[in-house]
């Protein structure tokens, strides 16, 4: 899974996706052919996607976090008693942001 995923930030939309994908993973067909590689196989797909469905997660908070006005005083506020004091305030930046299964957010 080295495929990256730019986020949705649509929480529905990544469960729906979730549940369009996991459904159809979970369809038992041809049982007769199957092997372990079979099991195997669908069980890293299953759970590849289960990662993309925390990511898309993690990348929803941290949204939330970087548009929060509190959120951003209390770093502030927390960050002012670091002991290099030649910590120069340059503003706000955009980051671009992996989170756990390959899903990309900007904050």
């Amino acid at each position: 899974m080295n495929e990256k995923i730019y986020s949705s930030l649509d929480l529905s939309k990544s469960l729906s996706d979730f549940k369009q994908k996991v459904t159809k993973l979970l369809e038992i067909k041809n049982l007769s052919e199957w092997s372990a590689q079979t099991f195997k196989a669908l069980e890293e797909e299953i759970r590849n996607t289960a990662l993309a469905l925390a990511g898309e997660c993690v990348a929803v908070l941290l949204n939330k976090l970087s548009h929060s006005q509190s959120a951003v005083d209390i770093a502030i506020k927390q960050t002012r008693s670091l002991s290099n004091q030649k910590i120069k305030k340059y503003g706000n930046y955009t980051r671009q942001i992996l989170t756990v299964g390959h899903v990309k957010v900007y904050g």
